[in-house]
This record gives structure tokens, sequence and C-alpha cells, in this order.
């Protein structure tokens, strides 16, 4: 099958979604062959990898990026919405060219994965069209509760602004209505209009490669018990809820230790709140580190420490689960239908409860039962391997593919 995808996400070496988009189009490339529209930047970082690892013979890659005022102002993460945006308009032009240029036998928006905005290539027209993975998850009124005022009104005008969009933007309508089958990880959140196209998904996979994680074969602790977080500083990502909850179990252990690997916007404040808390001496603060010391860091450590909330499965989960750490994290989410209490301890969010006191019991559980612990560690492994593979990810997508093409239009 001859196959267009658009993956605005699409390099190695990173994680989270262009590790998705990267590991994805090379395995649909095995089968299949696949043109792939992303932006123009990667392509050092493509050629780069290409070096070290052969190219698959069906696998293309088309580059488009926006004139270089739109890439001025997008600098870092600033109107990255807008860019997006416009850049799926522009892939939808490009799009349509290839189309006459090479007969295709479907289009298949890969990555970037918002419900809520337009894919560029149901602007092309001809082909059939598969839009997904895509989804969003909402924050739990417990959570809510746990935000500061800024970051309430920012998560209520964030639910208040995807509605609209979904509902009324004219693009996303338009790519809700091309598609033949939508596939999501969250089809809760998805409008009504479209429950007899949606699929349920997995989003994200992991490669049993030492480059994105290197199996333990002791999981046994070596001493006192290391904890971890990796990821982006934010609230979303469950960064601040972590370190809260690392600190709280801090104070009944007097030998553990947490490393706090990444970097974002509430960094200062949570380096406060180290400085200022009695145990933070046993607190450490990596900043940003490359895949390589993150894998590195997993190797080290015992507990995944992973509190995230509307969010969806973080590629950095199924790396720690890899590795053979047992996942803490809330229930209620991608990352707590894919932990479960198989490969860690799933935190419920109650009304009556405080998470932090409940993720700081998880982690005293796992501390004070080692055979528990490894037991989890060994599963997280197992599961890993089995249920999150990208080759079985791209089995799944391939199967859509034949359903459309043998479904009437």
């Amino acid at each position: 099958m001859k196959v267009l995808i658009s993956a605005y996400a699409c390099e190695t070496g990173r994680g989270g979604e262009g590790e998705i988009g990267w590991r994805m189009v090379r395995r649909l490339a095995e089968r299949h062959d696949v043109w792939v529209i992303t932006r123009a930047n990667l392509r050092a970082v493509h050629e780069a990898a290409f070096r070290t690892e052969a190219k698959p013979d069906r696998l293309h890659f088309v580059y488009f990026d926006l004139p270089w005022i739109f890439r001025f102002y997008k600098r870092g993460k600033r109107f990255f919405l807008l860019y997006y945006y416009f850049w799926q308009i522009g892939t939808g032009m490009m799009a349509r060219r290839l189309t006459k240029a090479e007969r295709f036998d479907l289009c298949h928006h890969l990555t970037g994965g918002m419900d809520w905005m337009p894919a560029g290539l149901a602007l092309c027209g001809g082909p059939r069209f598969l839009w997904g993975p895509v989804g969003s998850e909402d924050t739990h009124p417990v959570m809510l509760r746990k935000l500061g005022a800024a970051s309430r009104i920012k998560d209520r005008l964030r639910l208040a602004v995807r509605g609209t969009m979904r509902h009324l933007d004219p693009l996303v309508r338009l790519s809700a209505g091309r598609a033949d089958a939508v596939l999501s990880h969250t089809p809760e959140t998805l409008p009504h209009r479209l429950a007899g196209k949606v699929r349920p998904f997995t989003q994200t996979g992991i490669e049993n490669t030492p480059e994105l994680a290197r199996a333990k074969d002791d999981v046994g602790r070596k001493g006192p018990l290391r904890l971890l977080f990796a990821g982006e500083l934010k609230d979303w990502k469950g960064a601040r809820l972590a370190l809260e909850a690392a600190l709280r179990f801090l104070e009944r252990d007097d030998s553990a230790t947490m490393t706090i690997a990444g970097d974002g916007p509430l960094a200062r404040e949570m380096e406060a709140m180290i400085f200022a808390h009695p145990q933070g001496h046993r607190v450490f603060m990596t900043g940003r580190v490359p895949m390589d010391r993150l894998v590195a860091l997993m190797g080290e450590s015992d507990v995944f420490l992973y509190p995230s909330f509307h969010h969806g499965l973080a590629t950095v989960v199924l790396q720690a689960m890899l590795t053979g750490l047992p996942v803490v994290c809330l229930e209620g989410d991608a990352t707590g239908r894919a932990v479960t209490g198989e490969a860690g301890i799933t935190v419920a969010l109650r009304s009556d409860r405080d998470p932090t006191d409940d993720l700081a019991t998880a982690i005293a559980m796992l501390a004070g039962d080692e055979p528990r612990r490894q037991t989890l560690a060994r599963a997280a492994q197992r599961i890993a391997r089995e249920r999150y593979t990208y080759a079985s990810l791209a089995g799944a997508i391939e199967e859509a593919y034949f359903q459309i093409r043998s479904e009437k239009p």
C-alpha cells in the first residue's frame, strides 16, 4: 500500500511524540511505501540518524516549513499552537501537490495528536483518510483543586478553547468529517457525532533498544531507595506533585533520595521548595539531560514517580517500565491505564483525600516491601515488552489501513 503520512513530530533521541513518529514510520515502511511530510528542521536529525542505522528503502521524507517570519515568532514554544495550525494548512497544500504527482492509497495524520486542532491531510481530498492517534485528557476535579489560581484559570481556558475548536472551527470539523476512522486514546472526550468512526488506540510504544532503555537483569535494590522523576517541570506533567510527595516520604525515611531530571517553568519554584525543606538536601535536580544520561539515571533508580494528569501515556513511562522500575502514578489517565496494579501503584483521586499523602504512602509501601517492589519491576518489564512494542502498534495501524480500504466510501 502507498501511504502519505503527516508527522509534525518525527525524530529520534529526544523521546516524546517525536520518537513515536520516528519509530512508527520506520515500522510501517517495512511493509508499505511510506511518504512522510514533516518539518524541514528535522532533515539534519534524520541524516545523522541514517549514518548509524539503515534507511528503509520504502521510506521517503518530504520536508516542509512555514516562511521564516512564522519560525521567528515561534522560537521555543512561543506561539506554538498558532504555528502548528498554519503548518497543518501548509501541509494540506503540499499534500494536494503530492497526491497529483503520486497515486496514494491512503492519507494518515500520525503525530500532532490534538483532537481539537486540524489535520492538514484532510484538506487534500482524494485518498481515504485516517486521523490519529489523537486525544486529550480532562483535569480531574481533585487535581484542579491542587493547582494555584493561575493554573486553574489556564486549565479552564484550555478546556473552553478545546471545546470551541472541536465544535466550531471549520478546519477541525472538516478533519473529523473527512476521516474514515479516528484512532483515539481518549475516545470519551471526542464529540458524539464521531462515535461511529472512533476506535480506541494506544498512543505510545517502546523499542527494546539500548538508546531508549537498558533492562535490568537484577531488579534488586543496591542500598537506600532511589526515586526518579523525569519530564518537563510543568503542573500537568506532575512535577510539583512528585516533589511534594517525595519530600513527604523523605520525612518518614531517613536514607532515600530523589532525582528530578528535566527543566521547565516550575524549576525555580521547585528549587525554592527543596531549599526550604529540612530533607531537601536529599533531592537532586539535574536539569534537562540527554537521552543517554536519562537511560543511565533509570538504571541507577528503584522507583519511577510520575503523577501526571490530563496527559497521554509518555514514552518516558514505558522507558522506566522496560528498565525495570515500578511506577507510582495517578489513576484515571493513560499512564494509570498502562501501569494499573501490575507494573506499579496507581493512586486513586478522591475528594476526601490529599493525593500528596497517598502518593507518599505508595512510595513507602514499595520502600518497605522489597519482594513486592521486585515483582512489580519484573511485571513492568514484561508489560512494556509485550503490550507496547512499536511492532504491535504498527500492526494495529496497518489493520486500520486495510479496514478503511475495504469499506465503502
